[in-house]
């Protein structure tokens, strides 16, 4: 498959363009997982952005791993935490492990609560599967990250405050 200076298919370019996808795929035999150089796939950039329309299509039609990690170690639900449908749908249609860690010990929890996401930070809570005080490689917790940050860590420090 021809690829860009960063690996980057055309799958990676088509992402926000689920027609383009579909005619891609039908028109090739093109591996439409093929990582790119960072070991981001299709289903990583479109759970980064929030295109659930798309990991529907790609994990229903075409059976698209959601755990495959990239190179840092993190899996579509890593990526996914500033989009709370699209973290609903993996968890509770594609059975995500939530607790699955980065290669820095960071689960979805943390990388949420580093982002100031407090819809997904309580929902990831709510599930009971997520240890807010588990420590990453650096001995940080999720919620002593989120004291660190600025975003909207303030309803992120209370959320965690009700687990």
């Amino acid at each position: 498959m021809v690829t860009n200076n960063n690996g980057r298919t055309i799958f990676h370019s088509a992402v926000k363009h689920i027609d383009v996808i579909k005619y891609l795929i039908h028109q090739s035999n093109c591996d439409v997982m093929t990582p790119d150089r960072y070991g981001n796939t299709i289903l990583h950039d479109a759970a980064s952005i929030g295109l659930l329309d798309v990991m529907k299509y790609l994990i229903n039609t075409h059976h698209c791993k959601v755990m495959v990690a990239n190179n840092y170690g993190q899996t579509v639900l890593h990526r996914a935490v500033k989009h709370i449908d699209v973290v609903k749908y993996l968890i509770k249609e594609c059975n995500c492990d939530i607790t699955v860690t980065d290669k820095d010990g960071r689960t979805p929890l943390y990388i949420a609560a580093s982002l100031g996401t407090p819809e997904v930070v309580e929902y990831f809570l709510s599930t009971g599967n997520c240890d807010p005080l588990a420590k990453d490689n650096e001995g940080r917790t999720p919620l002593q990250l989120a004291k660190e940050r600025g975003y909207d860590s303030y309803t992120v420090i209370a959320i965690f405050k009700k687990f």
